[in-house]
């Protein structure tokens, strides 16, 4: 599936430069709204892998726009503004997932620009789910430990002969001991 582009301009002068950046034959055609409110719209309803913004837009200037919806929707912005609104712009994004470039800015310098910001999403997914299963990898170590800590308080076990009788439970049975530990768990806590 290719991505989708939400573009944003009141001017339509920016349709050449759209098509560039995001040819066809890697993206499905790009969606092109002159507000921020249409924008805003869109967004509610449709997933997006990019938005572009070109500054001043139909309803706002669109900068504060821009950072918003980076962070309500978690997703990379790349706003195009006038250069002598480039500081403000800079500075009104800077804790955001907002790519600032300044207008007129050279095909090869926007080109560049999306592939940054594309790499940097990538990488970004690739932490996201590494720390997901380094969250749920904790979780489990946290319910095993929590059932050798029972083990050991109520059959006055040590923690290497707890250890040992939730792995060979899980051995025996062909299950993770997470699985062991949790089965364990409730039968303690329904007798309790």
């Amino acid at each position: 599936m290719k991505p989708l582009v939400l573009a944003a301009s009141a001017r339509k002068d920016q349709d050449s430069l759209l098509r560039e950046l995001f040819p066809v034959s890697r993206y499905e055609p790009c969606v092109l709204v002159s507000s921020a409110a249409s924008a805003r719209q869109l967004l509610a309803s449709r997933n997006f892998s990019l938005v572009v913004i070109f500054t001043p837009l139909g309803d706002e200037y669109g900068i504060r726009t821009a950072a918003q919806i980076a962070s309500s929707f978690d997703m990379d912005v790349l706003l195009f503004v006038p250069a002598d609104k480039f500081d403000q712009a800079a500075y009104t994004v800077r804790e955001t997932s907002v790519f600032v470039l300044s207008l007129p800015v050279n095909r090869q310098t926007a080109w560049q620009a999306v592939s940054v910001v594309e790499k940097a999403r990538t990488q970004i997914r690739q932490i996201q789910r590494q720390l997901i299963r380094s969250r749920d990898k904790y979780k489990e170590l946290q319910v095993v430990s929590r059932c050798k800590l029972l083990l050991m308080e109520n059959y006055r076990w040590s923690e290497e002969k707890a250890h040992r009788y939730i792995e060979k439970t899980a051995m025996d049975h062909s299950t993770s001991k997470v699985m062991v530990a949790r089965i364990l768990l409730d039968k303690m806590q329904a007798r309790a």
